[in-house]
């Protein structure tokens, strides 16, 4: 390639996609041209298959073929879970809890993640929002889009399909409740995880941003470093008018927001924040001239429906966590100290299911599953195999300790006691209550008389009749968070029914998100340990 043709292919690049290609990037330039020609057989013509041919191609195509193949051949698309992990921190402690309250009367969380490359940033915040979102009540829509400029990366994305040992790099709660194995000894998303984000093909230079509500936050990380200066300049300034008062910017470590560009306060290195006070912009609506270059490029999707007018979709997602990571409710910081499980028919399975999920370090567990006498000592056992925790069944005035599994007798009422600043068991005959001995209720009751409800977090699962609903109820009105099994996951939706009905539980979840809502409640999510 000779400096005319480089020259002539770097003014198209810089027009077409603001990405900058001095004259040590030639070499670059030749090599992802090279590998083109080597790879798109079937989608370039024989005589654009040299830097002289593809050139005339890309300034006779009228259809758009040939720019897409540039924009695949020169864009980088290195990333990886956790890049530049202090945002993600950030984000979880500071700007989750702002949108809490910025968009509480609207329940709205707008998240863009503006070059998502093959995928993990955009996982990575969705987890996030996950977590943090699923357990502050029904309501919370949130509407995480994810775009780039390469279509092949973002089907790539879509299918959210990672090596093992890329997936490894995550917190292992995540890795159990977020990921499955496939039969190629790869990971791939949940489905649930999938669905929680749209995927978008999105060109960054496009005039007219075609979204009709602003963002919270906005990711756009080692994406601007390519860009010339007039370019950086734009986009920072479309940037701040796309977001709503308040929200939030964050780039690339190796990038910096020259706040003239636009009125930009600055936070910390690579996070920025337009002022709580500025006037809502009067971004450009995409309306009746771009309503179709919207739907082409970012909205609407096969398996995601849209919003009536064409606006993102949106889906049910969050608990709220302090900056240590413990709970916060009414204004009060408290750190879950105990946790109380109860379960029926099909309860053993669902127990396992959840508990073997869980990676310490955690609170102590104390488990009352209806079982004949006899089985409750090789259920435990079968727990303390299977699981990260140690567990046995319950004692007699056993005080509890951090990381055990404590499963009441198959004869036995189990309750805690509080003795100073130490939780104990109380492990005693009595006559059946709800038809059961052990029974759930009589538990949960003793969290909420013995004051602990406050520092204690009360999970339902699958289950006969209505044992435990009673005594949630009182857990959650002295101040304890609470979980119940969803009627689509449950063996019987007896028990955990019956205490949604009364009010007892905060959350449905599906088996499967169970841990991983039991573990960001006890502060076990990522950085919880920086």
């Amino acid at each position: 390639m000779d400096q005319a043709c480089f020259a002539a292919y770097a003014q198209i690049v810089q027009q077409a996609f603001g990405i900058q290609l001095p004259p040590e990037k030639k070499a670059l330039l030749e090599s992802r041209l090279f590998k083109l020609f080597q790879h798109e057989d079937e989608r370039l013509p024989a005589s654009c298959r040299t830097a002289t041919g593809f050139l005339t191609w890309l300034r006779q195509d009228t259809t758009g073929r040939a720019r897409k193949l540039l924009s695949e051949a020169i864009t980088t698309h290195h990333t990886y879970f956790l890049r530049e992990e202090d945002h993600f921190w950030y984000f979880r402690d500071v700007v989750l809890p702002w949108i809490a309250q910025a968009a509480a009367r609207t329940q709205d969380v707008r998240t863009w993640c503006a070059a998502c490359s093959t995928g993990e940033e955009a996982y990575t915040l969705a987890m996030l929002l996950t977590e943090y979102f699923s357990l502050r009540g029904a309501g919370w829509e949130t509407s995480l889009l994810a775009t780039d400029l390469s279509e092949e990366v973002i089907a790539q994305a879509a299918r959210g399909i990672y090596a093992a040992d890329a997936v490894a790099a995550l917190p292992e709660h995540w890795q159990c409740a977020y990921f499955h194995p496939r039969r190629d000894g790869q990971r791939q998303a949940v489905e649930a995880l999938r669905q929680s984000i749209v995927f978008r093909p999105f060109n960054l230079l496009t005039h007219v941003f075609p979204f009709r509500k602003p963002f919270h936050v906005i990711f756009c990380r080692n994406v601007m470093i390519y860009f010339d200066r007039e370019t950086r300049t734009e986009l920072v300034r479309k940037f701040y008018d796309w977001l709503v008062p308040g929200g939030y910017l964050f780039v690339g470590h190796a990038e910096t927001v020259d706040c003239e560009m636009a009125p930009f306060l600055y936070v910390q290195p690579s996070v920025y924040r337009k002022p709580v006070d500025a006037a809502h912009t009067a971004v450009p609506a995409a309306g009746h001239a771009s309503l179709a270059a919207a739907r082409a490029g970012v909205q609407g999707s096969p398996r995601t429906p849209m919003s009536p007018g064409g606006a993102l979709p949106r889906y049910t997602v969050g608990p709220r966590k302090g900056a240590s990571g413990q709970t916060v409710r009414n204004g009060r910081t408290h750190s879950i100290r105990l946790i109380v499980m109860g379960a029926s028919t099909g309860g053993t399975e669902a127990l396992a299911a959840v508990l073997t999920q869980l990676v310490p370090p955690l609170p102590p567990i104390v488990i009352v599953q209806h079982i004949p006498p006899g089985f409750s000592e090789l259920f435990a056992r079968r727990l303390d195999r299977d699981c990260r925790l140690t567990a046995h069944t319950a004692r007699e005035g056993e005080y509890l300790a951090p990381d055990h599994i404590y499963i009441a007798p198959g004869d036995r009422h189990v309750r805690v006691r509080r003795l100073g600043d130490r939780i104990c068991l109380s492990v005693q005959e009595g006559p059946l209550v709800n038809g059961h001995c052990p029974s759930v209720d009589v538990l949960f009751q003793s969290v909420a008389d013995q004051r602990l409800a406050t520092d204690s977090l009360g999970v339902l699962l699958t289950g006969m009749g209505d044992d435990g609903a009673r005594g949630l109820l009182a857990m959650r009105q002295g101040g304890a968070r609470t979980l119940g099994q969803d009627e689509a996951t449950s063996v019987v939706y007896g028990m955990p029914r019956a205490a949604w009905e009364a009010g007892a539980v905060e959350r449905q979840l599906p088996l499967p998100a169970v841990a991983a809502a039991i573990a960001a409640l006890c502060a076990r999510g990522p950085g919880a340990e920086r």
